[in-house]
């Protein structure tokens, strides 16, 4: 069967303006190069129409969009989003539908998944997805060719009567079995990270791992679980070698949770990068309580630059009540010594939790110039649907859902919550307080020059410091 999956093209007003599209990552959808290899795998033929890096760097429309469904007839259209992309993902589906009524629409993805209602109020969407999606899609694929009925399948959303309908599907223990993202349906070359988030160009991501055991109350488990489930580290050296020499990557951003969480598999990897001297670099993201002497050490032998750590508050009450399970002293010991092996840190901070006050937020930003990072990204908190986050703030303020375009941790001047211990206008000072405070501080900005080793760390300074001008 013709396949094609859609990552949603943006509306003109959604694209950001100028300095902050210079700084904004624009990273391959692998949730949907994951389907598409299973299903080319099958047979199947496949295409992949990733909008957003099109929108950016090519000015896709959705007249273009349009055109290419029509050219390209599949018989299926999966479309993938997350909150802020939903209204999108209707105009994607639409337009599937009238290009050809006989199209079947499948939508997947966090949105979905959080809120599997919405089925109801998009007409033109024949099925939804719930949670990983590989072997579900596959499922969809074979019952549509001998034509038996999807309702009832395991990770599928349906409408029966006026009800909406759902099973949850096991998920794949062993993801070794998996094919390699299909990343030839992708144009790589138009892909590019963060300034903040590289090295050497050109670079990409990788996930070597799906689950995460810990409890943190805004993160949405749904998707992939709260089973750690690794791909072993043969596996992921292979990918790693892939991507060498299929496409010349020289920089890896791993995008697991936590990439230390088993020790042992996480020391593996950097091994089999030191003997096979690839000629990689690469940054990850873990938790401060993962981390020790010589994983570190093995890390920075094996070309880690930087590790983001998720630190989120500077209160020790705010830590508890959003089940981070780490305390200040413990965050303070992992950035030294991270420190000490000359690893660079990113460092994530959330400011208006449910119940938290203004003196919260002041102690989170003094925190963050105390522990003096390379990067902190500062993030208005957003409670995502189906979260535990979701329902503390119901009961301590207000969530203002809009459209879902604002829920992108982005966008203080229209916070998607605010808690009743601060007002709306507070949080947008704050914010704006919390990033001029820290990146402005003499003594960061010297440091950041004393970086300064070759013509494109300038030039990603250059386009970093525009950035941060800018809000």
């Amino acid at each position: 069967m013709k396949i094609l999956l859609i990552n949603p093209p943006y509306h003109k007003e959604r694209i950001f303006r100028k300095s902050m599209s210079e700084v904004g990552a624009l990273l391959p959808p692998l949730g949907l190069a994951y389907i598409a290899s299973v299903l080319e795998e099958k047979g199947h033929t496949v295409k992949i129409i990733d909008g957003p890096v099109l929108t950016t760097k090519k000015g896709y429309t959705y007249r273009n969009l349009k055109e290419d469904l029509i050219h390209f007839n599949p018989s299926i259209v999966g479309v993938t989003a997350t909150s802020p992309q939903i209204r999108d993902a209707i105009e994607t589906i639409n337009i599937a539908k009238e290009a050809d009524n006989n199209i079947v629409t499948l939508l997947g993805g966090p949105h979905i998944t959080s809120l599997p209602q919405i089925l109801s109020e998009i007409k033109s969407l024949d099925y939804g997805i719930y949670g990983e999606g590989e072997h579900t899609f596959l499922d969809i694929v074979s019952r549509l060719r001998s034509k038996k009925k999807i309702k009832g399948l395991k990770g599928v959303i349906w409408r029966e009567g006026k009800k909406i309908r759902y099973l949850q599907r096991d998920y794949i223990l062993n993801i070794d079995k998996l094919p390699f993202p299909a990343r030839h349906l992708l144009p790589m070359n138009l892909y590019r990270p963060s300034p903040a988030n590289y090295r050497r160009l050109p670079a990409t991501q990788i996930m070597t791992s799906r689950g995460c055991p810990y409890s943190c109350v805004f993160c949405h488990k749904p998707i992939f679980g709260k089973n750690f489930r690794p791909h072993s580290a043969e596996w992921v050296l292979a990918e790693i070698e892939h991507l060498i020499n299929r496409y010349g990557i020289k920089d890896l951003q791993i995008f697991d949770d936590a990439f230390t969480l088993d020790k042992k598999r996480a020391e593996d990897i950097c091994s089999g990068i030191i003997e096979r001297k690839l000629d990689i670099v690469w940054n990850c993201m873990t938790r401060v309580d993962r981390i020790d002497e010589n994983m570190l050490r093995l890390m920075k032998k094996a070309g880690c630059y930087e590790i983001g750590y998720g630190v989120e508050s500077g209160s020790e009450r705010i830590l508890k009540m959003i089940k981070k399970g780490i305390t200040k002293e413990k965050i303070i010991e992992a950035f030294a010594l991270t420190k000490k092996h000359k690893i660079d840190i990113r460092a994530f901070f959330m400011i208006g939790f449910p119940t938290e006050t203004r003196r919260d937020i002041l102690d989170t930003i003094s925190f963050a110039k105390k522990l003096n990072p390379d990067v902190a990204q500062f993030m208005v908190t957003t409670p995502y649907p189906d979260t535990e986050l979701w329902e503390m703030c119901k009961k301590y303020g207000q969530i203002n859902i809009g459209d879902w375009s604002n829920f992108t941790f982005y966008a203080p001047q229209s916070a998607p919550f605010v808690p009743f211990s601060l007002k709306k206008n507070e949080i947008e000072e704050l914010y704006l307080k919390a990033i001029k405070s820290f990146y402005f501080r003499p003594k960061f900005i010297l440091n950041q020059l004393l970086k300064i080793k070759s013509i494109s760390d300038a030039q990603r300074k250059v386009i970093a410091a525009k950035a941060v001008l800018g809000m």
